[in-house]
């Protein structure tokens, strides 16, 4: 598999050092500086944990603030097949029948990489198209394409303590394929937070006002979550545009206090209450939206407010 990198026009140098972007091993890095902040994993996992099924590619890790703390974390021993911050469906239906496409453990399915490449790059700015697949069966016996994705990545720098991600998927079934993303309590884009953040040393906190003890099922047009590190505070800022694109939040998949001493997981879902057809119509699962920001510092929820008005979604 070849990752093709398409350079652009630099900018002005700025006070910091340049953002570069370069194909290593199968995986498109953003280095900040001598920092490597970001990863785009397009090869299939060179030796994971668990064997050969967990060989796991499209997702995203590491993703770290300007000062280097990494907010993403995979294959954490508690679950194998999470992978920083990744998107596959929990089950797609397909002829009436229904495939698991999250846990690739299941051997029912997987959500893979096909091709990316760098489009645009300057000193503060790098952008990454991706084309990714959704396929059902065994690897090696009757394993077939069902479901096709274009992903759009921009990376891009905000001030001295900041990163911003935008994230833009759609998707369509396989030309003469009916697909329908299944009901289930979690599926869609999920991030597995800082493997060094527990119920101890980080909170949580969601535009309705809800920590993490009580944020679980309930719509939210943005998460945070910030804890500590080496050098002070970090947060993760994630917003989706659903409530701007189609009138309806997405409902929040996360982790209470209990769960797993508390580590950072959060998940936004469309389909939490109902299989959703994968039509072009049903943009709520065929034409999705987020912003994140990823932060050396605390973000306090007017502010949040104030990001999440100011994004105009799409």
């Amino acid at each position: 598999m070849q990752v093709m990198l398409g350079i652009g026009l630099l900018l002005a140098l700025p006070a910091w050092a340049e953002f570069e972007a370069v194909d290593r091993d199968g995986r498109i890095e953003i280095r900040d500086g001598e920092k490597l902040v970001f990863g785009w994993q397009v090869a299939p996992l060179d030796n994971p944990k668990g064997g050969e099924v967990f060989a796991a590619s499209a997702f995203i890790h590491p993703l770290c603030t300007p000062s280097g703390f990494e907010l993403t974390s995979i294959q954490p021993d508690d679950h194998l097949h999470h992978l920083g911050l990744w998107w596959p469906w929990k089950m797609l239906t397909v002829d009436g029948k229904k495939h698991i496409t999250w846990e690739m453990q299941e051997k029912q399915g997987q959500h893979v990489a096909v091709a990316a490449k760098v489009v645009e790059k300057s000193a503060d700015e790098v952008l990454i198209e991706a084309t990714n697949r959704s396929l059902i069966g065994e690897a090696g016996v009757d394993r077939r394409p069902v479901l096709d994705e274009q992903v759009r990545l921009r990376f891009f720098r905000i001030g001295k303590d900041a990163y911003g991600l935008d994230i833009h998927i759609t998707q369509q079934p396989v030309r003469g394929i009916d697909v329908t993303v299944t009901r289930y309590h979690y599926s869609g884009l999920s991030w597995r937070g800082a493997s060094e953040w527990t119920k101890e040393n980080s909170v949580m906190l969601t535009s309705a006002g809800l920590d993490r003890d009580h944020a679980n099922g309930n719509p939210a047009n943005w998460v945070t979550v910030e804890g500590t590190t080496p050098r002070g505070r970090a947060t993760m800022l994630m917003m989706s545009a659903a409530a701007k694109d189609d009138g309806r939040a997405e409902r929040l998949r996360v982790w209470d206090s209990k769960m797993h001493g508390g580590a950072p997981f959060v998940n936004f879902n469309p389909v939490m209450g109902d299989s959703i057809a994968l039509k072009p119509e049903h943009k709520e699962v065929s034409d999705r939206h987020y912003r994140l920001v990823i932060a050396d510092r605390s973000i306090a929820a007017d502010e949040v407010d104030r990001l999440w008005g100011e994004w105009g979604g799409r």
